[in-house]
């Protein structure tokens, strides 16, 4: 059958595949891959013309181009999902390791104590209690640790399961005050109640809004100075009467600016806290109760001054839904704490005898149930134990008193357990003085970082009391039996010894002055201690702790040593040499003299070797 066109024909064999040829368009510059099938499979009437062409060629590169698109879509995709993971991950390890840090300082305090409860026989009664008193409190902490981390995790729960009620909210958190300003007295904080309604009805849940206080006021207290003073305000909003706000106004040491914004975070603990007895949950929790009442929570605070948190929330009444009407309940205890705090002072001194034989321990510690665990490892009758709250305090007391070892807990109030062993380091006078850090922070960074300051030893909480007696005793005496070496290295003058120790230099600087004022008579121990502008006291601590030998006994020793070099180098008579030591009695410098070496000084310049 003819027509006027060319019809297409189909062919009724295909060809196998025979070959690949390319084809090249240089305007695009792409390269597309054609089959050469044998045989006609489609008989056109017509030419394929440049501009079919072009369109197939942009047709396979804008395919191309969108499969890269979606494949680098894909792979964007699964990276945000592996971050994602990470991250949770992350955040998960290190909610668990803030929690395990919070669990070892209890844990250190209740294991330790009552090994020491169940191990010595003869503790006093006042002893006794104070361990029992402070195993109580701390086994109390746990319990609000962990009622706290409970009380977070339950806080998803749908709005009927809150216990709502309705009533006048005055008297509510009167009764809060009235128990919270007994324990402020007890910690010698004045807690004052200001409200100049008479009656604010609304729905309110007690066990959110005593939650609320307890944390506020706890705080407040906690940071407070004796003798100052803390107001709880409550009041209408003047803006708006549809809402009250709760103040809290304290006089504490303040929080820093770029510590505010992170303040409700959880587990954000202020450098500049008690963080031994803070677990960085509270505000956190306290946030998220103020929100679930459809509230809000503010702080303004100035770095020594005080702060102030307001918490605002709204004047609600549920007509749908009638509550309960919350009534006035009999007095009880909110703090978890009767505030009994039985006396503890006896286990401590602030200052030592100068004459007591035993070795003197400065412990820097702002928790002072671990204070108390502390003092129970180390007997009484070989050591004598100063207790201070903070580093500052530790750094004066080890400045007074010199004493042979420093036991400090890194996380303190004013100074940290790092900077106040960087300060005994680099200080002359107490240099030698060895430091034992303890911390809860048990990381291998944590480790490193208290040794680069200097530190002796670094125990981790919690640790047994053995552990820390043994480190103890190991260090006294390693510092025995480097007195010796120290006298030698600067005495004999064997300066072939080429240890960098700031010991050796201070006693090299302490002979040096003693051999310029060899001849003078009047030199002594107290005009020593005036040339190194120190006490004389601080100078006989330094000096015995280095040599084992006081400021006037150290002056004699160098001098007989000086003497001993004269009388075996030189033809001088013994008056001679005693003049040359500033001794012009020589009968005195021959009673010291054989005292010393077991030789008269004669019978010492006729020796071979003399």
């Amino acid at each position: 059958m003819t027509q006027s066109y060319n019809m297409i024909h189909l062919s009724t064999q295909l060809s196998v595949f025979s070959n690949y040829y390319s084809v090249i368009d240089l305007d695009t510059s792409f390269v597309l891959l054609l089959l050469n099938i044998e045989g006609p499979l489609l008989k056109l009437p017509f030419n394929i013309s440049n501009t079919v062409e072009r369109l197939a060629y942009t047709g396979v590169l804008i395919f191309l181009l969108a499969f890269v698109a979606l494949l680098i879509y894909l792979l964007q995709e699964r990276t945000k999902k592996n971050k994602i993971l990470q991250n949770g991950e992350q955040i998960r390890s290190d909610i668990f390791a803030k929690i395990t840090h919070e669990f070892r300082t209890p844990l250190t305090i209740i294991l330790g104590l009552s090994k020491q409860l169940r191990e010595q026989k003869d503790l006093s009664g006042n002893n006794s209690l104070a361990y029992l008193s402070a195993i109580e409190r701390q086994g109390r902490n746990l319990s609000d640790l962990v009622n706290q981390l409970l009380d977070i995790t339950k806080l998803q729960t749908t709005d009927d399961s809150i216990e709502w009620k309705t009533g006048n909210i005055i008297p509510f958190v009167e009764m809060i005050y009235e128990n919270y300003s007994i324990y402020a007295r007890q910690q010698g904080v004045e807690l004052q109640f200001f409200c100049n309604e008479l009656e604010i009805e609304t729905d309110f849940v007690p066990n959110y809004l005593q939650k609320i206080l307890r944390n506020l006021l706890s705080n407040a207290i906690k940071y407070s100075e004796a003798g100052s003073k803390i107001n709880l305000v409550l009041a209408r909003d003047e803006k708006d009467t549809k809402k009250f706000f709760l103040k809290v106004i304290d006089q504490g040491i303040g929080i820093r600016k770029e510590d505010l914004p992170h303040i409700f975070d959880l587990f954000y603990k202020v450098d500049h806290g008690d963080s031994q007895t803070s677990s960085g949950i509270g505000l956190t929790l306290t946030r998220q109760l103020t929100e679930i009442l459809k509230g809000t929570i503010s702080v303004k605070s100035e770095v020594g001054k005080g702060s102030e948190f307001t918490v605002m929330l709204p004047i609600r009444r549920n007509e749908k839904k009638l509550y309960p009407y919350w009534m006035p309940v009999k007095k009880q205890q909110l703090m978890g704490d009767n505030g009994h705090q039985p006396d503890t002072n006896g286990l401590f001194s602030s200052r030592p005898n100068e004459n007591d034989p035993r070795t003197t321990i400065l412990l820097a510690e702002d928790n002072k149930d671990v204070a108390v665990y502390t003092r129970t490892i180390f007997n009484t009758n070989r050591y004598h134990l100063i207790y201070c709250r903070n580093g500052i305090e530790a750094l004066e007391m080890a400045g007074k008193h010199l004493p042979d070892l420093v036991i400090s807990d890194v996380v303190m109030p004013g100074m940290n357990g790092l900077d106040l062993c960087k300060e005994i380091k680099s200080s002359p006078l107490l240099s030698h003085v060895p430091v034992v850090l303890i911390s809860a922070k048990t990381g291998y960074e944590d480790y490193i970082e208290g040794l680069k300051h200097g530190a002796d030893a670094y125990i981790r909480k919690p640790f047994q009391a053995e552990e820390l007696q043994v480190r103890v005793e190991n260090l006294i005496r390693s510092r025995e039996l480097l007195k010796e070496k120290y006298h030698r290295a600067v005495v004999k003058e064997e300066r072939n010894n080429t240890d960098d120790n700031a010991n050796v230099d201070f006693l090299r600087h302490v002979t040096d002055i003693i051999y310029r004022e060899m001849k003078n008579p009047d030199f002594s121990s107290g005009k020593l201690a005036q040339e190194l502008a120190i006490g004389v006291s601080q100078l006989n601590k330094k000096l015995n702790a280095a040599t084992g030998y006081p400021a006037s006994t150290y002056i004699l020793q160098v001098k007989l040593s000086h003497a001993k070099k004269i009388l075996s180098s030189q033809n001088k008579t013994i008056g001679e040499v005693a003049a040359e030591c500033g001794v012009y009695d020589v009968n005195y410098f021959s009673r010291v003299f054989k005292k010393q070496t077991g030789i008269t000084p004669t019978q010492y310049k006729r020796l071979p070797n003399g």
